[in-house]
């Protein structure tokens, strides 16, 4: 082979190469986001951060006037079981994790989940109830979380029936906002009205 042919070949190669890596580069590039679109905003997550997020809202959850994403993850393998949220922003054309949950008890799995948004707060919260997984006709419970990415808390209640029928609602020290503590009060009252506060969370057994 002459050297001009040669040349030819490997700068034709060298074209394709480049061609295909900026082609990759097109593929990968994530597209403008709809904040408020929950179905492409899972999508999008899905296919540029982890396929095993299970849902994602997008909300000023810093209460600067700027969107970010929470999403929240159900965990499961050997060694633990449960749910997690986290907070991811946008940084060239990446999604960088702000801040994630501990893993926590749950499953997204017949519960409701979704942003929320209270007064005495500059910032959007994300609020989780297991609704009916974990009862059963000799009892059980509900776990319920707000999630505040701004201040990287999780207030917790969790609801437990007995099957003497002593029904008992813990909620978490840190749920010191007097508006959320309400809420979960008001939220499980509205369904049973004789439960009782404890001051001790407790698990069944």
């Amino acid at each position: 082979m002459s050297l001009n042919k040669f040349i030819k070949s490997y700068s034709a190669i060298f074209i394709l190469i480049l061609f295909t890596i900026s082609c990759s580069d097109k593929e990968s590039k994530i597209p403008v986001i709809n904040y408020q679109n929950k179905a492409q905003l899972l999508e999008i997550v899905k296919k540029h951060y982890d396929q095993n997020v299970n849902v994602a809202f997008g909300g000023d959850f810093d209460g600067n006037g700027k969107n970010s994403i929470a999403i929240g993850e159900e965990i499961e393998n050997r060694n633990e079981w449960g749910i997690k949220f986290a907070q991811l922003q946008m940084l060239d054309n990446e999604f960088k994790l702000k801040f994630e949950t501990r893993l926590l008890q749950g499953s997204f799995k017949q519960s409701f989940v979704d942003k929320i948004k209270f007064a005495s707060f500059e910032n959007e919260l994300v609020y989780f109830n297991s609704g009916n997984y974990f009862l059963g006709s000799g009892g059980g419970e509900i776990y319920s979380y707000i999630v505040d990415f701004a201040a990287k808390q999780v207030y917790y209640a969790h609801l437990v029936i007995e099957p003497s029928n002593v029904i008992s609602l813990f909620i978490s020290k840190n749920t010191e906002n007097r508006e959320i503590r309400n809420f979960f009060l008001l939220t499980f009252r509205k369904d049973y009205p004789n439960l009782r506060i404890v001051d001790e969370d407790s698990t069944i057994d």
